[in-house]
């Protein structure tokens, strides 16, 4: 099986073609095929030899990075696609628009002082995403080699060595319960999700129904600005509000609060201990991620106690599992998204492999199961 990443790279600024170009030339296992200016060079590139990856900037002049996305998922979906944005909250809107409509993540372009520490922070962001799309590329030919019946017994021992029961048992007439405990009262939903959230939580917040009798706190891990805009898309399309928490704002029933990328988001006691309110901290990453969502998870358990469900949706990495474990002791609830529904199976998969998860949902049940776990103590 080749395990080489054929990457293309699409940007209108010769200078970020360029590091871009190196970066990817440097890493292991990842071949440069080339690079476009924009998106119309692009697509008559890959249609002569399509990459696996694409990193397609955003704004660009001829054919921009929203209409290349269109046309390239149009004619070819199994390439992945990387967007590079720029820091400003119109192209954060764009990119969180390219999102919904298929690309894989994105890294932001940054705005550093030194070209040396730009180029830190771009190789920081962009390794874990080409892993990732490594992963996922020998991921899907082992499936295609099973589906075509052409697989040894040494290959199924290994496909069935790597991918968890759990998951595997999941099936569509509801979600997999794989703990002893049992949901009780809930006064706040809490909620972590990553690479793929988007999408996920596109699915999710606008199939919860209106007079919904709680709050929803949530971590997406984003830069500034993103958050802003994925807030403003879900609310647009929800029956609930959703916002980009303020600090020292009050937190209430039937609204969504996504934390702002930057920040650590959470939860405490107003001065008069009747009302809880949220705080935004700049304090160190945690799990190198800021927001992270054991900062958040945390700070719920100690004001709500064990009357919190947590929600752990596709990501990568493990944020979420010491926050969720810390809650569960006091007596709360958790459900994790599916392997298969996940972009990737990180932070739900570590979840349910430290045997945290009481259960395992399908994406398109979540809203239905947080309902149902939510108003049968709140009705």
């Amino acid at each position: 099986m080749n395990k080489d990443l054929k990457v293309l790279v699409v940007d209108d600024t010769v200078t970020y073609r360029q590091i871009l170009s190196n970066i990817v030339s440097e890493m292991n296992n990842v071949e440069l095929t080339g690079s476009a200016s924009n998106g119309r060079i692009a697509l008559s590139k890959i249609e002569l030899s399509p990459p696996d990856v694409v990193l397609l900037d955003v704004s660009m002049p001829v054919m921009d990075g929203l209409e290349t996305l269109r046309n390239l998922k149009s004619s070819f979906p199994e390439v992945e696609v990387l967007m590079v944005s720029g820091m400003s909250h119109e192209n954060a809107d764009v990119t969180v628009k390219a999102l919904e409509l298929g690309a894989l993540d994105f890294i932001p372009k940054p705005q550093c002082a030194s070209p040396r520490e730009s180029i830190s922070q771009i190789k920081a962001a962009l390794s874990p995403l080409i892993r990732l799309a490594i992963t996922r590329k020998n991921s899907q030919e082992i499936k295609n080699i099973l589906s075509s019946g052409k697989s040894n017994s040494a290959l199924k021992s290994s496909v069935d060595a790597g991918n968890t029961a759990l998951s595997a048992n999941v099936e569509e007439a509801g979600p997999v319960v794989v703990s002893d405990g049992m949901p009780g009262k809930i006064d706040i939903v809490a909620l972590g999700v990553s690479t793929g959230g988007p999408n996920a939580l596109q699915a999710l917040v606008p199939a919860i129904e209106a007079g919904f009798p709680v709050p929803i706190m949530a971590v997406q891990h984003m830069p500034p600005n993103f958050t802003a805009s994925l807030a403003d898309r879900l609310d647009k399309t929800s029956s609930i509000t959703v916002v980009e928490a303020n600090d020292n704002q009050d937190v209430s029933k039937g609204v969504m609060y996504i934390a702002p990328g930057g920040r650590h988001m959470v939860v405490r006691k107003n001065n008069s201990g009747n009302n809880r309110v949220i705080g935004l901290v700049d304090s160190p990453p945690v799990n190198s991620c800021r927001p992270a969502v054991d900062v958040l998870f945390r700070s719920v358990g100690m004001v709500y106690n064990g009357n919190v469900l947590t929600v752990i949706l596709t990501g990568m990495g493990n944020d979420g599992v010491s926050g969720v474990a810390s809650i569960r002791r006091k007596g709360g609830y958790s459900i994790v998204q599916d392997e298969q529904t996940s972009v990737v199976w990180g932070m739900p998969g570590a979840v349910a492999k430290a045997k945290e998860a009481d259960e395992i949902v399908l994406l398109d049940k979540i809203a239905g199961r947080i309902m149902e776990i939510v108003k049968s103590e709140n009705s």
